[in-house]
């Protein structure tokens, strides 16, 4: 982890008041974050206030019915996520495999108990041909127990980016496996206690670091973007405290 990152949340630590309406802020802000990141990422064009008003439950005529059930389910694998936390889970197949029956088509066709894909396709977009899916098993045990636990990495951020990519490698779950590799990311940075950023990435971008990472195994580019956001969040986040501190305050 950057010396910059590790004294921005250094500082947030030491600010962070205990607030019970602040905690909730921030979760309710980190989920706000992820999904606009995902839609962002997934080429989906949605306001940010159209996202702040999906997950508050606010209706309006111009945001789709999709994106209400979608935040739905984020809420309910979130709730999950929290469950996990608060027992010290590390991630597991079954585990994103459960998340991934929260958030994804419910016809998904299951294999031995995970919702991996049964199919070999081509990644035109990441320029990829994935491993046989009859291989996908034994190698998500082998890349979840490479880089996990993630607190004990020497720099969690690039372990963190290093597994999303490394999810996005193997396309666990088709067409939506970019839904579950930024689930993954999500619940790393909350066992980490970073707060998830506004990924600074278009669909575009995101793809062509992906294909760079799938091609060249070289993950700086997408790790770089990554940490620019959570400089940037961090950053927003303290001069909130910072203005919402009394004027008098030393």
């Amino acid at each position: 982890m950057t010396e910059a990152i590790s004294g921005k949340l250094a500082e947030l630590k030491a600010r962070r008041p205990a607030d019970p309406e602040f905690k909730k802020w921030m979760e309710q802000s980190d989920l706000w974050c992820w999904m606009y990141s995902l839609y962002r990422i997934t080429g989906r064009r949605i306001a940010k206030s159209s996202v702040a008003a999906v997950l508050d439950g606010e209706f309006r005529d111009d945001i789709a019915l999709v994106d209400y059930a979608f935040a739905g389910n984020c809420r309910e694998m979130y709730a999950d996520m929290r469950g996990c936390l608060y027992m010290g889970d590390d991630l597991d197949a079954r585990t994103l495999s459960r998340w991934a029956g929260m958030i994804t088509s419910p016809d998904t066709p299951r294999r031995e108990g995970t919702l991996f894909r049964l199919n070999n396709p081509i990644v035109y977009e990441w320029e990829l041909i994935p491993p046989h899916f009859k291989e996908l098993g034994s190698m998500t045990d082998g890349i979840l127990k490479s880089l996990q636990p993630i607190e004990r990495q020497e720099d969690p951020i690039d372990a963190a980016a290093r597994l999303h990519l490394e999810l996005n490698r193997l396309y666990l779950f088709g067409e939506d496996t970019i839904l579950l590799s930024m689930a993954a990311l999500f619940y790393l940075f909350m066992k980490l206690g970073i707060p998830f950023p506004e990924l600074s990435a278009t669909d575009t971008e995101y793809n062509k670091m992906t294909a760079q990472y799938m091609d060249t195994r070289d993950s700086e580019a997408f790790t770089g973007m990554l940490k620019r956001s959570v400089f940037n969040r961090l950053d927003s986040i303290l001069d909130l405290l910072k203005q919402a501190e009394p004027e008098d305050k030393e």
